[in-house]
């Protein structure tokens, strides 16, 4: 009889998870106490480690900053936020009509700023990205470009194995004299 390659493939991967978790599970079981010894209660599993930092790498949090502010540049320059809401999680597209994206970003439409320079130049992290206790990813830092930095706050919730966004705040503000556009992120 054939086992089908998926099949087997599933229950190495099985057979891996059980061996890598062996150590653990043994600390979890009782034993018979020996002969004239109290019995003594099983040790209790190990706490759960804290929320990782991020399971992901810096290239995939410029792309996750590039492509929300290009999705808001395109938002802003059609005046059409459908598209930009309808890449947030559940809850970003339950809590925002298209119509109140458009409200909400006025400013930044009527200010005339150009956006598009995200495309080329790497943001600065002002903190390491980071999951919050509802393993919300923050990522919060400016693009360095010129005449006006682009500030950016922005959240997103893992959808089915993909980051999509459930908050944004971005804004510019004039940048420093003597700042460069450049391609490092701040570490």
């Amino acid at each position: 009889m054939m086992i089908p390659m998926r099949t087997v493939t599933i229950l190495l991967a099985a057979m891996l998870a059980v061996c890598a978790a062996g150590p653990g599970l043994a600390q979890t079981q009782t034993q018979a106490p020996a002969p004239g010894k109290k019995k003594v209660a099983a040790p209790t599993a190990p706490a759960a480690p804290a929320a990782p930092a991020w399971p992901a790498n810096a290239a995939q949090a410029i792309y996750l900053a590039r492509s929300t502010i290009m999705a808001l540049q395109q938002a802003v320059e059609t005046g059409n936020f459908t598209v930009l809401r309808d890449v947030g999680s559940p809850g970003f597209r339950a809590q925002n009509t298209a119509a109140d994206l458009a409200i909400r970003f006025q400013a930044l439409r009527h200010s005339g700023a150009d956006l598009t320079a995200v495309a080329v130049v790497a943001p600065q992290l002002s903190t390491p990205p980071f999951l919050d206790p509802q393993k919300q990813l923050h990522l919060v830092g400016l693009f360095p470009t010129q005449p006006l930095e682009i500030d950016f706050d922005l959240s997103f919730e893992n959808v089915d194995n993909r980051w999509r966004i459930s908050a944004i705040g971005v804004t510019t503000a004039p940048a420093p004299k003597g700042q460069e556009g450049g391609d490092k992120v701040a570490k």
